[in-house]
């Protein structure tokens, strides 16, 4: 949703709704820039200041567990990408899977221990950071940062659809509507209007990978639909199982908002 013009795919809520319900970091950004976890935490951060100086409650809202994670937790300040590094490694990869967590063992063993011999991602990230700050990853990304919860008084709800059967069917009728409104003209605009990048996280997320796929004469638009219906259901059980070992976090049925509703408003007499 941080995308301009990403709005099918990712189920952006409407116009109207977004006029009578403001968001922040909602079309923030062009996609032919890549939007850091390091920028949504700087960013939230700040706005999460800004609300307590206004007085009012930051509400944050969505999916992205990892991305609530690193806020809660705090992030490291560490290098940004270096994307001739990372091409240059990714290279060394493809003649040997394991060359590259060799190579992590030799200079930070702690560190490849944390980390899956085929986890391409994390192991160039830490040899990255240990290339471009001479420091081992792992003193790196333990030290300890300022944890939201240690600053303010932090809430935390997670709506969960208990049925299994009800949930699937919601997704399924969701997708058909993202097709129906258009999500294969919205990506073919996409690619024509934006420089994206081979890296961009938008040609790995759901629905834009599945009908990039498709634009591309990979497959058929059935198995574009087969193929974006069981990534979203894998996406959902990552959801809920990130949300059930959650710490802190009161679980509700999707029918109990009103309980939502109630402690903001004894919340807002707080402040």
């Amino acid at each position: 949703m941080v995308y301009k013009d990403c709005n099918i795919g990712s189920a952006k809520p409407s116009k109207k709704i977004l006029k009578e319900f403001p968001h922040k970091l909602v079309d923030h950004i062009s996609p032919n820039k890549i939007y850091t976890v390091s920028s949504f935490y700087k960013e939230a951060n700040e706005f999460i200041k800004n609300s307590h100086k206004n007085k009012k409650i930051p509400i944050f809202v969505g999916g992205t567990m990892m991305y609530f994670k690193i806020l809660l937790d705090g992030l490291n300040e560490l290098p940004p990408g270096d994307n001739n590094l990372r091409k240059y490694l990714s290279g060394l990869m493809n003649d040997d899977k394991n060359y590259l967590h060799s190579m992590l063992e030799k200079k930070d063993p702690i560190q490849a221990k944390k980390i899956k011999p085929n986890d391409k991602k994390r192991i160039i990230r830490s040899l990255e950071i240990i290339e471009n700050t001479g420091q081992k990853a792992s003193l790196l990304l333990d030290e300890d940062t300022v944890h939201l919860k240690e600053k303010y008084n932090v809430v935390q709800y997670g709506i969960e659809e208990k049925d299994r059967r009800s949930l699937h069917r919601n997704i399924e009728i969701r997708l058909i509507e993202i097709i129906e409104k258009g999500l294969v003209s919205e990506v073919e605009a996409l690619l024509k209007n934006y420089q994206i990048s081979d890296d961009h996280p938008l040609r790995k997320s759901v629905n834009y990978k599945q009908a990039i796929g498709l634009i591309n004469n990979e497959y058929s638009n059935d198995e574009m639909f087969n193929l974006a219906l069981y990534a979203t259901r894998q996406l959902a059980k990552k959801q809920i199982t990130w949300m059930r070992s959650w710490k802190d976090l009161h679980s509700l049925s999707k029918n109990k908002y009103q309980k939502i509703f109630n402690k903001l408003k004894t919340l807002e007499r707080t402040l």
